[in-house]
């Protein structure tokens, strides 16, 4: 094939540019086909990519697939010429649904303005849902809609920036854009130097650089094209397919004017010498571009869209470009070289290769003793990396996005707008209190996870439990209401006090009565022996009546002391039943209040495992109890007692009125008979007879008064021990009280499972404007909010998340809420997956590259172990090219290594190193194939130059991406270059060589080969 594309070389040149043309006339240029991909930066299977839409969905939204804040900052304060720009603003977003998914603002819902509008005055944000994907192309676009939007009439003190996650990938993926113009310039322009110092040619060097320029056009239009039928493509496809294409392009050529040179010194005519060279490197050129097309499209299987869309369009270009260097750059080279162009120059550069070489074989133990030191001490670093997974830090500081970052972080909580979203999906309703319970112990749980500041959710909307929710708080409450029972108890007691003082009084009016009847049954005594006596004289008889009077009188006082009595009797009798009725009631109110919160810890079976809750509950239990079967009914009893008391009170008093109206008959009767006392001595035998009755009659007063005596003290003892027992009613109810305020303290703490919410509280509206935030409508999913105490986008709050679930998830696990699941975003936990799954895509194609590379140098050298030697070669200088750059980005400039570097590092160096080594180990074959050293120093000085050479152009056009504004661009230009140097200078000049000398002819087992 070499001689014909000599032969025909006009019409090769030709056809490259004809081809080149057409496909870049009829083909999409590159970055428009990129414009219309929708490939996410994250992939749609990350779980916290799938849990978002899921969110949006469960808390009315309206299909919003990314998210971004439009933030609006005024450092003098915002004016109302700011107000009324973010509400035209906010118009402007709901009016274009077919971009915006979803707007959150202080107009429609002024509720939010706590949390959108800063304290300082001076900025508010907008929360802006958008349809497109994470990190799309399509997102992209959305986004520059929003900030020329933001910009439109904007006054001219307001800043307004687009930022967020999202809009941080977007700038990003703008910056490399904007930074492929200059890459590429620097490129070419440092390939064009070197190959001027090399070749000493301008025509050669431009042949080259010609070659390479077509292939490159010719390469991004056949990766549109595919682009737009195969595969995916993103941003960076186009910047690091420019820099491969043109480092590997360059090696192509260098390879082949290097044999072309050699076979012109060689005497060989230019022409036919053009078609030796093409023929002999042909299956190096081929073998190379393979393993590097074959690591590439390994990358095809990886789930992170960086990998995916760039490792297929690099193999896709390489491709292309092995068939530029073997049809192309041939011919371009066969043209000039028939006209005495492109010539080789006298060179002593094989003079340095042979000194080099002899060395190497002299002492190759010493040699590659000191290789495997220098690549060992730098790859000693590599496990020292701390891979970053900002984005933020990878690109200007005057990106919208970093500006809106500053904005939002003068104003507003660092980690206030990239909070972390936990959803814990039941398979019911959660709107009931021992579900809400079992929320909070979650979200108590998940604030104890190191690093977490705050954990909102329906149970805590503002970061703290609902204090209405607190069973400590309840039990406080039942606390005073029994305190307030047993105030009203004391003044109860107060009037019982009154009723002992009562009850004493009629005990001494009873007394006082008793003895009026002692006297009245001595005067009646006297009366009849003084009528008995009547013959005695009737002077007797007036003293006796007179006696009889006296004692009288001290029966009408004593009868008159006793109906007081009885009537205070019945007055504190009445007073003590209504006390003790009132008791009654507020014992039943404290009653139903204990039986609630009871049966409301009974049912809990978190507050069984929570020992002090339990405790807790075993001693509410028990007051309960004794309330509702002891206090309650005695209380009853007591009240009814009382009642009675009061009623046959009434009766006494009643009789005793009798009594006195009895007596002061009898009064009146002495009085008459003392005036008709001649008509008593007439009647005397009269008299004799009714004093008899008197006497009888006194006798039985005298007995009933003694038993109304008994009667009054019994009442007063029986009052006296009731007011004791009342006393100490008070007392049992004032511990109580005390014992719940106590409780109330321990449980007021949720951690120890004291969270009750009644049902009645969906009722209040804060609970409902908090139920919408947090509880999904159909109640079947919740919401939790983590706020991280450091940065959302760093290590660490990466970290967090999973300890977040599990903890979440620990806390399910034997509640009404086991086996529901958890689902998290947010950007931490996008950074996490992120993190997961590239790791993930590493070690699978990394794992596809090693095999390729085998492959590829196994078929190549038919051996088995010079390509197992050669692989682990290129893995050590892949490590130590890593080891350098952690020590130059690390630890020099104090950055971390973006987590993108040490994927596409891996895949372009082993590779590329391993081309290296093949082009080298072929050429030993050939100058060695007995393994002898002398001809394995003559294969490195004809390939030291050549090998050098080529490993300097692939790394400057990889240093060459530094020039750009993208950090990440700038840190795999700079491992990958450093980690070329290394291959060329270290590995392939020392380690290689002396490892080949020292096994000889083992290097090609178990290949037969003739002895020489």
């Amino acid at each position: 094939m070499s001689s014909a594309v000599v032969r025909r070389r006009g019409i090769v040149v030709v056809v490259w540019i004809a081809l080149a043309a057409a496909l870049n006339v009829f083909v999409p240029q590159l970055e428009r086909v990129i414009g219309q991909s929708q490939v996410s930066f994250v992939p749609d299977s990350a779980p916290s990519v799938r849990a978002l839409p899921t969110m949006d969905e469960r808390f009315g939204g309206s299909g919003a697939n990314s998210m971004v804040f439009v933030v609006l900052a005024d450092e003098r304060g915002l004016t109302e010429e700011d107000r009324q720009h973010y509400r035209d603003l906010v118009g402007q977003l709901k009016a274009d649904d077919a971009r915006i998914a979803s707007v959150q603002d202080t107009i429609a819902q002024p509720e939010l303005a706590e949390a959108l509008e800063s304290r300082d005055g001076k900025a508010v944000y907008i929360p802006v849902g958008l349809r497109g994907e994470n990190g799309s192309p399509e997102t992209t676009a959305q986004i520059e809609f929003i900030r020329e939007i933001g910009q439109h009439g904007r006054p001219a003190d307001l800043s307004v920036h687009v930022t967020g996650p999202i809009a941080t990938v977007a700038d990003m993926q703008a910056e490399i854009e904007r930074s492929m113009v200059v890459i590429t310039a620097v490129t070419v322009v440092l390939i064009l130097l070197i190959l001027l110092v090399i070749y000493r040619s301008l025509f050669t060097s431009l042949i080259v650089l010609s070659a390479i320029g077509l292939s490159l056009a010719t390469a991004r239009a056949t990766t549109a094209l595919c682009g737009l039928v195969f595969f995916d493509i993103s941003t960076f496809t186009a910047s690091l397919l420019t820099a491969v294409v043109l480092g590997a392009g360059t090696d192509y050529g260098v390879f082949l004017v290097s044999r072309f040179h050699e076979q012109v010194r060689a005497g060989v005519d230019p022409e036919q010498a053009v078609a030796e060279a093409t023929r002999r490197v042909a299956g190096v050129i081929t073998a190379s571009a393979v393993t590097v097309m074959a690591a590439c499209a390994g990358m095809a299987f990886a789930d992170v869209s960086i990998f995916s869309t760039t490792g297929p369009a690099i193999a896709v270009s390489l491709a292309v470009t092995l068939v530029a260097g073997l049809t192309l750059i041939p011919a371009m080279l066969a043209i000039a070289a028939t006209r005495g162009f492109a010539l080789p120059r006298r060179s002593s550069g094989n003079r340095r290769w042979r000194v080099t070489s002899i060395r190497t074989v002299r002492r190759p133990g010493l040699v590659m003793l000191v290789g495997l030191v220098v690549l060992g001490l730098l790859a000693a670093f590599y496990p020292g990396a701390q891979l970053s997974y900002d984005e933020r830090k990878v690109q200007p500081a005057a990106t919208d996005s970093n500006l809106g970052y500053d904005a939002l972080g003068r104003h507003f909580p660092a980690t206030e707008v990239l909070p972390e979203y936990l959803l814990i999906n039941a398979d019911h309703d959660m709107r009931n209190p021992r579900d809400l319970a079992v929320l909070e112990m979650a979200a108590a749980n998940a604030a104890k996870v190191d690093g977490v500041q705050m954990v909102r959710g329906v149970t805590r909307p503002t970061g703290t439990p609902i204090t209405e929710a607190s069973l400590g708080q309840q039990a406080g409450q039942v606390g005073d209401r029994l305190g307030e029972a047993t105030g009203r108890l004391a003044e109860g007691n107060a009037q019982t006090g009154r009723l002992v003082d009562g009850s004493e009084q009629i005990a001494t009016g009873t007394g006082r009565l008793a003895d009026g009847a002692g006297q009245l049954a001595i005067g009646s005594g006297k009366l009849a022996d003084g009528a008995r006596s009547a013959i005695d004289g009737a002077q007797q008889l007036l003293d006796g009546l007179n006696a009889t009077g006296g004692g009288l009188g001290s029966v009408a006082d004593g009868a008159d002391r006793a109906h007081d009595g009885s009537a205070r009797l019945a007055e504190g009798a009445d007073q003590l039943a209504t006390g003790l009725e009132l008791a009654s009631q507020q014992t039943e109110l404290a009653v139903n209040g204990l039986e609630l919160a009871y049966n409301a810890l009974r049912a809990d079976q978190l507050c069984t495992l929570d020992p002090v809750c339990a405790q807790a509950r075993s001693g509410i239990g028990e007051i309960y109890v004794a309330e509702r079967d002891q206090l309650l009914p005695g209380l009853r009893k007591a009240a009814e007692a009382a009642r009675q008391l009061a009623s046959g009170s009434g009766e006494l008093s009643s009789g005793i009125g009798e009594l006195q109206t009895g007596i002061a008959s009898v009064r009146d009767g002495i009085e008459r008979l003392a005036e008709g006392e001649r008509t008593l001595r007439d009647r005397l035998g009269e008299l004799s007879g009714g004093a008899d009755q008197v006497a009888g009659g006194a006798e039985e007063l005298s007995g009933h008064a003694n038993a109304a005596a008994d009667g009054a003290n019994q009442l007063h003892d029986g009052t006296t021990t009731m007011t004791q027992s009342v006393q100490e009613l008070e007392r049992g109810l004032g511990q109580a009280a005390d014992f719940l305020r106590t409780a109330g303290q321990e449980a007021g703490d949720p951690d120890v499972g004291g969270f009750y919410l009644p049902p009645n509280a969906w009722q209040d509206p804060r609970m409902a404007l908090a139920s919408g935030m947090f509880l999904a409508e159909d109640g079947k999913t919740a919401r939790l909010v983590v706020l991280h105490d450091s940065d959302p986008l760093g290590q660490a709050a990466m970290d967090r998340t999973d300890e977040v679930v599990r903890t979440v998830q620990r806390a399910l696990q034997g509640t009404s809420l086991d086996g529901s699941t958890v689902e998290n975003t947010g950007a931490a936990s996008v950074n996490q997956d992120l993190a997961r799954m590239s790791n993930a895509d590493f070690a699978q194609f990394a794992l596809i590259a090693l095999l390729a590379v085998f492959a590829v140098l196994a078929l190549l050298l038919r051996s088995v172990v010079a390509p197992l030697y050669l692989l682990a070669s290129v893995i050590l200088s892949y490590s130590a090219a890593m080891g350098l750059s952690v020590l130059f980005w690390q630890h020099l400039l104090g950055v971390d290594l973006d987590w993108s570097v040490q994927a596409i590092t891996f895949v372009i160096l082993v590779a590329v190193g391993a081309d290296y080594n093949m082009l080298l180990m072929s050429r030993i074959r050939e100058e060695a194939v007995d393994g002898s050293r002398m001809g394995i120093a003559r294969a490195m000085t004809a390939t030291g130059g050549v090998i050098t050479t080529a490993g300097i152009i692939f790394a400057v056009s990889m240093f060459a991406l530094i020039s750009g504004s993208v950090d990440t661009l700038a840190q795999i230009g700079f491992t990958i270059g450093v980690g070329l140097l290394l291959d060329t200078f270290v590995v392939r000049t020392l380690v290689v060589p002396a490892a080949a000398t020292l096994l000889g002819r083992w290097n090609w087992w178990p290949s037969r080969l003739p002895r020489t």
